[in-house]
């Protein structure tokens, strides 16, 4: 029995299994080098989260129509053959050494093998010359007389033999092994499944890190060198604070959300310094992945304006021809940029960036390995060229006018990270205020959703519950990534497809919204208080414009809604004609309520700012606060300021008193918060007197109470 305590590896006998002190080193190596203002050194152990996994094996996928996603630890308990796939830099050798640290803590003799190193397919001689490095004192036969013992082996697509010693190496390994765990990179699928030997393995790619995996790694940051003084309130705020700037970065995976990638922002985040003050923070963030990009390419620091002017013409000519450029065109391309700029090494140039994943080909097209690259590129031909260039003006606002299309969003949001020129937030504006102008911005008052006041006063009243807030956010978290997980098993041919015009419309309206608060939150310092108000009001009133829409639509086709659901219902034997409905009648109005719902926190979390919170109180449509608006306010400080303000939730309750409907939004969003951050007793006592709210525990303790008199 062997067991890892601090440097030791120990038996349950009085002689020790030492690991030696190069393995412990390795261990703790994180490979990057990382800073952190409350510790001297950032040990993988400290910050290592286990990523999640998708079964990948062909038989398996075959079986099932749904594709199965499990944590990497799942190789650690359950021995059998594994083979994990993933991207360079994905985690794989922190896989393997976390894997070896938990099976030597649980008893497991194991050793680590970097296959560009295994030179015989004689296992003996691979072993042997292994177990001297990894440990001081373990001897090889008894190595290979336990019955648990493990080989991790990383890098199998390197590995130092032949095609036909490989497949004797790795039977030799499976004859005397069998918990086996071995790493590849992605590319390598094309040739794992005619590696015979490894046909009998269970295959595995290894993932980014999602919502809960980034924010147990955010946890960790913070927590670094303070794990047992840390209170509650500050974890979770500056968790949400940091996890807010690290979303707004990866945007829908643009940026990988690689572990070493997420790492490295949170560093930019804690020791962020204006090292570019034409750019955003965030613009900061991507240039410096850029640079670091370039670091990694080995590019002489003399090189990279004339790297980075040929990637901005190369990206621009990829956005004017559908997001790539035949690799046959490429000739052509230089030849054109000689034209305009002093003549360079194509050919040199694309294999740098080839070899360095910041460009890569599918066989026929030269592409942007990552899309935050295209998108940093070319919104800088944007930003540089507007003013001087028709052309690209005018392919800047048919950029604009398909902005319900991910990428052309995503570009604009790079373009305001380039530039601060009035000329941007002059076309967001007019973009904004096309969108639904033939309505009134939603005012969600007593006469608007009267015919919703029936429902409302039937539905249960909601109770203040006493919940653990980890869990909640745990549950948050995660159905961010059942979301997220769902989108991504969306065919990528479903992105181009022609959109009904509404349905472009709706998306063009949140997109917009999404950019105005993009502006806000990046530009808050050097923005006038007059644009800030402006962006805010604009994506305020267009999001409200299109619930006005919604609303009257809902009205509108009620009877043809309420029948389509009773129809759906009718399949339900047990139910009478009016039971149907009046079931049916419920569902359309939940639906209802639903979207409404819905809609004031999407325009709430698209353009709330805590820096900008000041601006927002001052938002007004025709001099009026509706109560639209009211709530606006409440869900935005909720959102960002992440408090409850006692005096502000009573002027709001105060303001929404007899609109029965905005007073349930409202008591929905106050009782959201306390299952996310901490609140006080008292304070939960104060809420639920203000919005009279029954609270669970409270009503525990009174029947105790009873009970005992």
């Amino acid at each position: 029995m062997v067991t890892l305590v601090k440097k030791k590896l120990t038996t349950s006998s009085s002689s020790q299994i030492l690991v030696s002190k190069d393995t412990l080193k390795w261990l703790d190596d994180t490979e990057v080098v990382l800073t952190h203002r409350a510790v001297t050194k950032v040990t993988l152990h400290d910050i290592y989260v286990s990523c999640d996994m998708k079964n990948a094996t062909a038989v398996d996928v075959a079986k099932s129509n749904e594709v199965e996603y499990i944590n990497s630890d799942v190789i650690i308990g359950d021995p059998k053959y594994y083979l994990i796939t993933g991207e360079e830099q994905q985690g794989k050798t922190s896989l393997l050494k976390n894997t070896f640290r938990k099976l030597a803590e649980g008893g497991s003799p194991v050793i680590y093998f970097d296959a560009k190193n295994i030179k015989t397919s004689d296992i003996n001689i691979v072993i042997g010359s292994e177990l001297k490095k990894q440990y001081d004192n373990f001897t090889l036969d008894s190595f290979l007389q336990s019955d648990e013992k493990v080989i991790l082996i990383d890098g199998i697509d390197f590995i130092g033999l032949n095609n036909k010693y490989r497949d004797l190496f790795l039977s030799n390994v499976k004859n005397q092994f069998q918990h086996i765990i071995i790493t590849c990179n992605t590319s390598y699928s094309y040739i794992y499944p005619e590696v015979y030997e490894l046909n009998d393995f269970t295959v595995y790619d290894l993932l980014g890190l999602g919502h809960a995996k980034r924010t147990e790694l955010i946890e960790k940051w913070i927590s670094l060198g303070k794990e047992e003084s840390i209170d509650e309130s500050t974890l979770y705020e500056q968790c949400d604070e940091f996890k807010l700037k690290l979303d707004t970065i990866i945007r829908k995976n643009i940026v990988p959300p690689k572990p070493i990638y997420v790492l490295i922002l949170l560093q930019m985040f804690e020791a962020y310094s204006q090292q570019n003050l034409e750019m955003t923070s965030y613009g900061h963030c991507y240039q410096q992945l850029v640079y670091q990009s370039f670091d990694h390419a080995k590019i002489p620091k003399k090189d990279v304006e004339k790297y980075l002017n040929v990637l901005t013409e190369l990206a621009w000519k990829m956005h004017t021809n559908n997001g790539q450029i035949l690799e046959s065109e490429l000739q052509l391309f230089f030849k054109d940029y000689g034209n305009v700029y002093l003549t360079v090494n194509g050919e040199e140039i694309i294999k740098t960036l080839r070899n360095n994943s910041i460009l890569f080909s599918d066989g026929f097209n030269i592409k942007f390995k990552y899309p935050y690259l295209f998108y940093f590129f070319a919104a800088k031909k944007i930003a540089e060229q507007y003013v001087q260039d028709e052309q690209v003006r005018n392919d800047f606002r048919n950029l604009l006018s398909s902005l319900h299309r991910e990428d052309y969003a995503n570009i604009l949001v790079f373009v305001t990270h380039h530039t601060k020129d009035s000329w941007v937030l002059t076309e967001i504006k007019n973009t904004l205020s096309e969108l639904f102008h033939e309505q009134q911005p939603a005012t969600l008052d007593k006469e608007q959703l009267i015919f919703m006041s029936e429902f409302i006063a039937q539905i249960p009243d909601l109770i203040l519950e006493q919940r653990e807030i980890k869990t909640e956010r745990e549950k948050h978290d995660q159905q961010l990534d059942k979301i997220e997980k769902a989108h991504s098993e969306i065919s990528e041919s479903d992105e181009d497809y022609e959109q009904p015009d509404i349905l472009a419309k709706i998306n063009k309206t949140f997109k917009g919204m999404e950019v105005s608060g993009q502006i806000i939150r990046n530009r808050y310092a050097t923005l006038t208080r007059q644009d800030l108000y402006e962006l805010a009001s604009n994506g305020a009133e267009t999001g409200l414009r299109f619930l006005d829409y919604f609303i009257q639509l809902s009205n509108t086709a009620k009877s043809e809604i309420v029948s389509l659901i009773e129809n759906t219902l009718k399949e339900h034997p047990n139910l009478t004609d009016e039971q149907l409905n009046k079931q049916a009648k419920h569902v359309f109005l939940q639906m209802t309520y639903g979207v409404i719902n819905g809609v004031i926190r999407k325009i709430a979390s698209s353009i709330g700012s805590r820096e900008a919170s000041e601006i927002y109180s001052s938002l007004k449509y025709k001099n009026t606060e509706s109560p639209a608006i009211i709530l606006l306010n409440q869900a935005i400080e909720l959102q960002f300021m992440r408090t409850i303000n006692i005096s502000t939730l009573s002027d709001t309750t105060q303001k929404l008193k007899g609109n029965p409907v905005c007073i349930r939004i409202l008591k929905e969003m106050v009782i959201q918060h306390t299952y996310m951050f901490p609140v006080g007793y008292k304070e939960k006592q104060q809420i639920a007197e203000l919005l009279d709210l029954s609270v669970k525990q409270q009503r525990i303790m009174d029947s105790k109470k009873i009970g005992k008199a």
